[in-house]
């Protein structure tokens, strides 16, 4: 999956065991109703947050992943569900900044296809 989005912050990596850690980092997403998810970053792309900061837009490529979890003693199972970035890069100036280049110059009329619009020469009743 991809999303754009606004980095809110970035925390530190978390060591959690000898053969595991995690770096997350929050953003805020560019919809209508804007909202504040938690991603991370794992292993050896824990050290990809280093190059951006807060308030940088950013394209992520993320992973949904789920699991299911029962305590030992009983009880209800519970579901996680975390949000594994595997990319990310800096958002591209929009389209709509730069000028567009497959229009005729301002000015200068639009040229014809060559072909006489006037005469129709299909058989189609409108």
């Amino acid at each position: 999956m991809q999303m754009e989005a606004r980095i809110s912050q970035i925390m530190d990596e978390q060591v959690i065991s000898d053969r595991f850690r995690k770096r997350e980092f929050v953003v805020q997403t560019k919809e209508q109703y804007p909202q504040t998810l938690c991603f991370e970053f794992t292993q050896d792309k824990t050290g990809v947050l280093d190059s951006y900061t807060g308030g940088q837009e950013v394209v992520i490529e993320f992973n949904v992943r789920g699991r299911e979890w029962t305590p030992p003693q009983g009880g209800a199972t519970r579901y996680y569900t975390t949000l594994q970035a595997w990319k990310m890069s800096p958002l591209a100036q929009s389209a709509s900044s730069a000028p567009p280049t497959d229009l005729p110059p301002a000015g200068q009329p639009f040229a014809p296809s060559g072909a006489d619009n006037s005469v129709l020469d299909d058989d189609l009743p409108f």
